[in-house]
């Protein structure tokens, strides 16, 4: 009987580990509902502070991004801060988080961001110091996102990875540009490029042809006349694009959407009779294996089939299909210069084999330990049990074998968190303008190019030292 009382006992413990943290994008909802009506105050009374570490990342970059739209640049910043601290902390595992999770799913780990959203903490960063005048504070935010990119390019060299955030290398080309920096511009601008390289390729979204020529402007500007003429060549550019702006520049940022959200799907992979399940590391990347070649109806005999839970990106619908900058009778059309949703798929499925192979593993550990729990309902060998004992002893290993299979099902889910407030794409806008004050409307458009959405900024001043930047968010 301690044996029974033993195995509900996992089995209660188990249950109540995989509700903690599977349903953070329930919990969420109303508060995206309230953000998509900026109704910011009551989003941010909604959001309820965790009680431990799993989801305590989510909480403050959520927050953060919220406030950041509702102007608190200062707390928003601090919210990030703490953010990025927890981030740190957390690359040190929680080793009882870690055992947990070999018993439940990776929902009950600690979250620690994706590499993107941990680069768009920087961003947006940069974008509240920006607001508040404080343009040393936001080059810092400029560098560590530099150094971030970096690191994940050494990290994912030689993969194909999300290791070059292009949008964010371009933006601190501008911020590096307007406070001056040339040299650092330079480097920030070639790097956009390298990484609009691949935006090309893996996400379907091409280089914008202001960055070429701010590059050739800027490397004019250092004297690197042989770099100049190589990118004339390269991307075609006309005398007249290689004339330095005069006056001033006002770039607009248009953020749209709601990024798309990760749900669960269940994929079954064969257990063959040659296979070896208690071999869990070899047997785990044989289903890896498996699952891209697509042999799930191999002709070799099936032990049985393991049900896996696993995670997608789903799209969150939205109209917004470009935006327009109307400033001093001027009428700049937006480029698509950043799409999260993209970059959040090919993040995911970068990573798909290393969830598969942990899903796997896991699996296969609760499929042993349900083999074990019936074993021990057996009588040893050296005992002589009666029939009627025999069937008994049968009934309850059969029993606990069932409870512990239940254990494994009720617990097996995906980890479908990730941060939800952020936008899916991002459109930039750029005027050149005279210094002085100047109205400027944004407008949102649709594929067919009727206005969605506008909205207007008033006494916008522009010294002409740099390029001014403006952001607005459209939830259409």
């Amino acid at each position: 009987m301690r044996h029974v009382a033993r195995v509900a006992g996992w089995v209660a413990i188990g249950l109540c580990l995989a509700g903690c943290a599977a349903t953070y994008s329930t919990q969420m909802r109303g508060t995206l509902k309230r953000v998509g009506n900026r109704d910011y105050a009551a989003a941010l009374a909604r959001i309820e502070k965790p009680e431990g570490k799993t989801n305590k990342v989510l909480y403050r970059l959520e927050r953060g991004l919220i406030l950041h739209y509702q102007g608190e640049y200062e707390l928003s910043n601090a919210e990030f801060e703490k953010a990025e601290k927890l981030i740190d902390e957390l690359f040190t595992k929680s080793a009882s988080r870690e055992a947990a999770a070999l018993l439940t799913n990776d929902a009950v780990r600690a979250y620690r961001g994706e590499e993107f959203e941990r680069v768009m903490i920087n961003f947006y960063r940069a974008l509240n110091y920006q607001s508040l005048g404080l343009t040393d504070d936001a080059l810092v935010e400029c560098r560590k996102a530099n150094l971030k990119l970096e690191d994940y390019a050494q990290a994912y060299e030689g993969k194909v990875a999300y290791r070059n955030d292009a949008f964010v290398q371009y933006l601190t080309g501008l911020f590096y540009q307007g406070a001056g920096e040339w040299n650092d511009a330079y480097v920030s601008y070639r790097n956009a490029a390298k990484g609009y390289a691949s935006y090309q390729t893996l996400l379907g979204v091409p280089m914008p042809r202001m960055l070429a020529i701010d590059m050739a402007r800027t490397a004019a500007r250092l004297g690197f006349s042989d770099d100049q003429a190589e990118l004339v060549t390269q991307y075609g550019l006309l005398p007249e694009e290689l004339r330095p702006a005069g006056g001033g520049e006002l770039v607009f940022l248009g953020e749209a959407g709601f990024v798309a959200r990760k749900h669960q799907y269940d994929i079954t992979l064969p257990i063959y009779d040659s296979d070896q399940p208690e071999h869990i590391g070899v047997t785990s990347q044989r289903l890896v294996d498996r699952y891209h070649r697509g042999d799930r109806y191999h002709s070799a005999p099936v032990k049985y089939w393991l049900r896996l839970a696993m995670p997608e990106y789903r799209a969150v619908p939205s109209r917004v299909a470009t935006i327009r900058v109307i400033c001093d009778g001027q009428r700049a059309q937006g480029v698509l210069v950043e799409d999260l949703d993209a970059i959040a798929q090919r993040n995911l499925a970068d990573h798909q084999d290393e969830i598969l192979l942990r899903t796997g593993a896991r699996a296969l550990s609760k499929y042993a330990m349900a083999k074990g729990v019936e074993s021990l309902f057996k009588p040893d060998r050296d005992e002589h049990p009666s029939r009627q004992e025999e069937a008994t002893w049968k009934g309850v290993a059969a029993l606990m074998g069932s409870l512990a299979n239940l254990l494994g099902a009720a617990t097996e889910a995906a980890d479908t968190r990730s941060w939800l407030s952020l936008p899916a794409r991002v459109y930039m806008a750029r005027v050149p303008v005279a210094p002085g004050t100047h109205d400027v409307v944004v407008e949102y458009l649709d594929a067919r190019g009727q206005v969605l959405e506008a909205h207007a900024f008033t006494g916008v001043r522009v010294a002409g030292t740099g390029p001014v930047l403006l952001s607005y968010r459209s939830y259409r």
